[in-house]
């Protein structure tokens, strides 16, 4: 009997099955790795343009700011300016020059000493031709600059020589940096002397440093003079050449300290508005330059902005991968189920991922709108520690009733902040679903108190018809806000800064039609077509997702959204049922 024949072996069969699997296992790899390449793309892309408007928004502020500051500044310099052209007029300060009386001189103290409460003066003082202070408005004081001699300073060399001269020095007897403002006195084309008024900064430094982060004046070369952050005073912003430096500590301008470069800027944390570098750096800079030679600088913070933006982005971006990849799957088990899906289940599914698509949408206004509700925080805040301190000063000092008023403020501003962190709570709940009379008037001022910064960054103007204090709808407040939010929104987009929006009420047929216009340049014929398609926008960096939301939640409501053909600008009309 012969050797029975050997079959095909199963290790034979399995490693066929292996080779013809191989293939479509590569594919798959593949495939996922050209997905995860194409979602990391996504998110560096979200994140540049995130931060890029982030740091718009912050310049287009610190700009408002920087004008402010600049404006203010040139002001309280100008009435000095005036006051010392005033004074070397003055017929006291030319007679006491050209003739020299004790009682006449004492009159002239009394005189600067008054003037100088009245302006906030640090001190105003008059000098003879060599120098040799006659009066001074600190006569009576022991600090007293009368007799003193200060004829090698620069500011009077230069006011005899050219007749005004403005100079910032550290004062050798008070110690005490401010601006001198000086004045030669003429009498019948010669001169007789300087009249000098010296202006500190500690009020103006004081309501820096409440109202804005870092904000500094510089001199042409660069030396910080005035700022919100006193250890930054006489650092520079750029280097000095040695020649300049040398010359600065003989002036005695500053005192005998060498200057040395802000710590900032030493280590390049510091861009230019509109540099390359504006999104690597924590800080950018605006700048306003005075005719007089200052310089006004606003730091902004950039890495609070860019972070808030840039995780709003992200959460927008990963909210609509999750919602494309739970349709995808969505559409598989409906191909491999379909006799199993009844209508209720994909109603009930398509419900949950509305629900999450309206909340993904919710929490990326909520990301835009942060930085703007930390700013409206952060002023009350600064006012209550402003208040707090003065409170314990006059306590200590038995001034019991001015305590109480300072507390009582401190009491009403945590109501302020309250109100503002109840609203944004509020905002970012998840909606119920369950609808009942709303008031109109709530929505509206809810969705302008999450939106107040920003309206006021832009300089814009909401108009309010008082109607729309008056009705009552069938909504659910939080979604009906949501909409009042996403078309405020799309109207300062639309209209930038100076936007007027008019909000106006009527009540037709048991329906209630609220209209929110804007000033901007309206709505194309190609854009009207699609505004209300997903995904299709008309901003650079939008995704579509606000106006079909809206639309949704309002059709959710009995209800309606619609865009109207006004001649100007953009007017879009939320209908919803009255609520008597």
């Amino acid at each position: 009997m012969g050797p029975a024949a050997i079959p095909e072996t199963d290790s034979a069969t399995d490693a066929h099955r292996t080779d013809s699997r191989r293939p479509a296992s590569i594919f798959r790899w593949l495939l996922a790795g050209v997905v995860i390449l194409c979602v990391g793309l996504t998110f560096k892309i979200s994140d540049y343009f995130a931060a890029k408007s982030a740091v718009q928004a912050e310049v287009a502020r610190a700009h408002g700011s920087a004008e402010l500051l600049a404006s203010n500044f040139r002001l309280e310099i100008e009435k000095f300016r005036l006051a010392c052209v005033v004074l070397a007029r003055d017929p006291d300060a030319q007679a006491a020059l050209l003739e020299t009386h004790a009682e006449k001189l004492r009159a002239l103290d009394e005189k600067f000493e008054q003037l100088s409460r009245e302006m906030h003066a640090a001190a105003i003082y008059i000098m003879n031709a060599e120098g040799e202070t006659l009066a001074a408005s600190n006569a009576s004081l022991a600090s007293s600059f009368v007799g003193s001699n200060y004829s090698f300073r620069n500011y009077f060399q230069q006011a005899m020589r050219e007749g005004q001269y403005e100079q910032f020095a550290q004062g050798l007897s008070s110690h005490r940096p401010g601006l001198y403002v000086a004045k030669r006195v003429d009498y019948m084309g010669r001169p007789l002397g300087v009249v000098v008024i010296k202006l500190e900064f500690d009020a103006l430094e004081s309501d820096w440093k409440r109202s804005f982060d870092l904000a500094y004046a510089t001199n042409q070369q660069g030396v910080i003079l005035v700022t919100s952050v006193p250890s930054w005073r006489f650092e520079m912003t750029k280097p000095l050449s040695p020649d300049e430096q040398t010359r600065i500590l003989q002036s005695l301008e500053f005192g005998d300290r060498r200057l040395k470069l802000n710590q900032l800027f030493e280590t390049g944390q510091v861009a230019l508005v509109g540099s390359a570098t504006g999104l690597l750096r924590p800080y950018v800079e605006v700048e306003r330059t005075l005719s007089s030679g200052w310089v006004i600088h606003v730091l902004v913070p950039t890495r609070a902005a860019i972070g808030a933006a840039v995780t709003s982005a992200r959460i927008l971006v990963l909210s609509l991968i999750l919602l494309l990849s739970a349709l995808a799957g969505f559409l598989v088990y409906r191909r491999k189920n379909a006799a199993l899906k009844s209508e209720r289940m994909i109603a009930e599914r398509l419900r949950v991922l509305n629900d999450r698509l309206v909340q993904a949408n919710k929490l990326a206004t909520i990301g835009q709108i942060a930085a703007g509700v930390g700013h409206e925080i952060n002023q009350p805040l600064a006012a209550m520690a402003s208040f707090a301190q003065n409170g314990l000063t006059f306590i200590k000092s038995g001034k019991w009733e001015h305590a109480g008023e300072n507390f009582a403020r401190i009491s009403e501003l945590t109501v302020r902040i309250g109100a503002i962190t109840s609203e944004l709570r509020g905002f970012a709940r998840k909606a119920t679903g369950v609808t009942a009379p709303v008031s109109i008037r709530h929505a509206i001022n809810g969705a302008l108190l999450l939106l107040g910064d920003r309206i006021r960054t832009l300089g814009a103007v909401v108009i309010v018809s008082p109607k729309a204090f008056d009705a009552n709808v069938i909504a659910e407040e939080v979604r009906l806000e949501q909409v009042f939010v996403n078309l405020l929104q799309n109207a300062l987009d639309a209209s930038g800064n100076g936007a007027l929006i008019r909000i106006s009420l009527s009540v037709r047929d048991h329906m209630v039609e609220v209209g929110v216009a804007d000033n901007g340049s309206g709505v194309s014929a190609a854009a009207r077509s699609s505004m209300f398609q997903p995904f299709s926008s008309s901003k650079r960096d939008g995704l579509g997702l606000g106006l079909v939301i809206s639309r949704d939640i309002m059709t959710d409501f009995g209800g309606e959204l619609v865009l109207a053909s006004p001649k100007h600008g953009a007017l879009f009309i939320v209908r919803a049922r009255h609520a008597p």
